[in-house]
């Protein structure tokens, strides 16, 4: 166990387009506080031989962690110094809110410990900010940033959305070049997700909001992958960017199959080959705490299958697999049809066979969760 995943579910305002748990009642957030601590001393009360273990990355996301007032963080990181020991050159990520930052928060942020910041930025343009329904505006989200690099923070990431509707190529490329032109260590960008259950969803298909065309969603994928190259990105995973080798650490820990565990409500986790889920549900979430029951709704057991998926999916998400790798672990399974497909889709420009590894051309990365449902198509 190498990391740690807390969950903080209070925002200002809910966007329309978020399917994580998050609620709007920010004058729970002590209660709250005071209930996650519990649920640590819980964790390590019914998993005493997890105690000890050497964090290597521990990430606050949310809903919107900067609401919390520093001594509240500091507190929550006092109790997980009761069971752990945070290695010193670990990565902990804080996510936060240009809209709820102050430079008061940014000083005690670094005297907790805290050396990594991920801005929900989203866009640079208020048109689309105001489309997102977001609490901040762009001149706020580019000062806020402006002003940690001032307080010494050196490992800064940005959240990008593009493809919203009636979105322009120029417009998303006013938005890549103001993120450019901070000259952060990392950017993530997405395009627009319709969850189910979200009010961006149930206004698409009342007809209220309208996608944006498929071709021009790529255009701008490989537009944001050749800009944020050409200054010095790398790019490391399909919607993510980093310079100076400063990859998201807490991530890769997820994408690599490695165990984590995690605190909050609905907070997912990962250990002793199993996953669990807590519940979604602060009302939930108080009443097992206060019945000094671990807030766990369900527990999922990973099976050979689902591990080949996982490694297939997220190390092509990566940009590379490795084959040998792949035969070794999952002896069991049956992989002559595979070699002939990967020739087929190499041939077609979708990736290249190297030393033992498949690497996605820019070509496949628009096509990686297709490719990835061909391969285990050719696997028995």
């Amino acid at each position: 166990m190498k990391s740690i995943y807390i969950h903080i579910p209070f925002c200002v305002h809910k966007c329309f387009y978020c399917d994580f748990y998050s609620i709007e009642r920010l004058k729970e957030i002590e209660s709250f506080v005071d209930a996650l601590k519990k649920e640590i001393d819980l964790f390590f009360e019914n998993n005493p031989e997890r105690k000890s273990s050497e964090i290597e990355t521990i990430y606050f996301g949310g809903g919107t962690p900067s609401l919390l007032k520093v001594s509240q963080l500091g507190s929550i990181f006092d109790y997980l110094n009761k069971y752990i020991n945070i290695a010193d050159d670990s990565e902990i990520s804080l996510e936060a809110n240009p809209g709820t930052m102050s430079d008061e928060k940014l000083v005690g942020y670094k005297s907790i410990g805290i050396n990594r910041l991920s801005f929900g930025v989203q866009s640079f343009v208020d048109k689309d900010l105001k489309f997102l329904q977001r609490i901040h505006s762009a001149e706020a989200a580019y000062n806020s940033i402006l002003k940690a690099k001032e307080r010494g923070f050196d490992n800064i990431s940005l959240d990008l959305i593009f493809a919203l509707p009636e979105q322009t190529m120029q417009s998303w490329e006013y938005t890549l070049g103001r993120a450019i032109s901070l000259d952060v260590q990392h950017i993530s960008a997405y395009s627009l997700i319709y969850e189910e259950g979200t009010p961006l969803y149930r206004d698409y298909q009342k007809g209220r909001v309208r996608r944006l065309e498929n071709d021009l969603e790529a255009d701008m994928l490989m537009q944001t992958i050749d800009e944020l190259e050409r200054v010095g990105y790398e790019h490391y995973e399909i919607s993510n960017f980093a310079k100076n080798g400063l990859k998201c650490r807490h991530n890769q820990s997820y994408w690599q199959g490695r165990e984590y565990i995690a605190f909050g409500p609905s907070a997912h986790g990962f250990f002793s080959e199993r996953r669990y889920w807590n519940v979604s549900s602060l009302k939930k979430y108080y009443k097992k705490i206060h019945e000094k029951n671990l807030p766990i709704e369900g527990y999922e057991e990973i099976s050979g299958e689902e591990k080949l998926t996982e490694k297939i999916y997220l190390n092509l998400r990566m940009g590379r697999l490795n084959l040998n790798e792949l035969f070794e672990s999952f002896a069991d399974f049956d992989f002559n049809e595979t070699p002939k497909l990967l020739k087929n889709l190499e041939e077609s420009g979708y990736l290249a066979i190297a030393y033992g590894e498949v690497l996605l051309t820019r070509k496949g990365y628009m096509s990686c969760d297709q490719i990835s449902i061909q391969i285990l198509n050719s696997i028995h």
